[in-house]
């Protein structure tokens, strides 16, 4: 997706210069801004490198597009944007750096996207508010914003992602371990059920070793263990068979995912 719209952008970065005086351009100049400063938050933000186009345009492109590139106000976003490194003292280290509630939102809404959305499968505690940035990053997309509540919003995210870390380093699991928790209490409700899944983990240590996802007699033992967990909670949850082989399936994706 990061790369189909650096790729869109260069494009329209071509297009708007070769539209001239066409009216085009004037009913769509505010559009422009608009993705231009996307473009530049993105670019220190993701790809964490200053914005290539100030010499492009300067070697290529007449003063249409260097005029718009000086009242789109890119070049302050360039020097004020701060630059901060994820980690537990972001939050505030970006209320003690950003200027505007815009650069607080711009600056959070990319580093979930970077973290969450990109890395997502790397990471159980990702993996689990994927959904939640998802929704954080349409209402950024939406011309009009509100600032302060997706900060907000993404602030609440962040504070997630500290407390799910600590949580898994406190209870020692692994990412396997872990994914198979948060899924499992993301069917079943926040019950304590650490130790079966630490059970679980230890069952499954038997079969699970380099490359056995494509051995199919260990594949099938891994399934078989899963499945059996599973119907432990059945009667408990009075479990349909069809919410048994949803819950089975997940399990068997996290599994597949983590335990390599």
């Amino acid at each position: 997706k990061g790369k189909e719209f650096l790729e869109k952008y260069k494009q329209l970065r071509k297009i708007f210069e070769l539209l001239g005086p066409d009216q085009v351009k004037a009913r769509r100049f505010t559009d422009y801004k608009w993705l231009s400063a996307i473009y530049t938050y993105y670019m220190k933000r993701v790809i964490k490198s200053q914005p290539s186009y100030t010499g492009y345009i300067e070697k290529y492109y007449d003063k249409t597009v260097k005029f718009v590139h000086k009242t789109t106000e890119l070049e302050r976003l360039d020097d004020t944007l701060p630059v901060i490194e994820f980690g537990e003292d972001y939050l505030q280290k970006l209320e003690e750096k950003a200027k505007s509630n815009e650069e607080k939102a711009a600056d959070i809404v990319f580093t979930l996207n970077r973290l969450v959305l990109v890395d997502r499968h790397k990471n159980p505690v990702y993996e689990s508010l994927a959904d939640k940035v998802e929704r954080l990053l349409k209402r950024w997309k939406e011309k009009t914003k509100d600032y302060e509540s997706i900060y907000t919003e993404g602030a609440g995210v962040i504070n997630e992602i500290n407390e799910l870390h600590k949580r898994q380093k406190d209870l020692g699991f692994s990412d396997m371990e872990y994914s198979l928790l948060l899924a499992l209490e993301e069917e079943l409700g926040k019950e304590r059920v650490e130790k079966d899944v630490k059970q679980l983990s230890e069952h499954l240590a038997n079969y699970i070793f380099s490359g056995w996802i494509n051995q199919a007699t260990a594949r099938k033992e891994v399934e078989r263990e899963v499945r059996r967990f599973v119907r432990k909670y059945v009667r408990k949850y009075d479990l349909s068979l069809d919410k048994i082989d949803e819950i089975h399936h997940k399990l068997m994706e996290r599994i597949e995912n983590y335990g390599r």
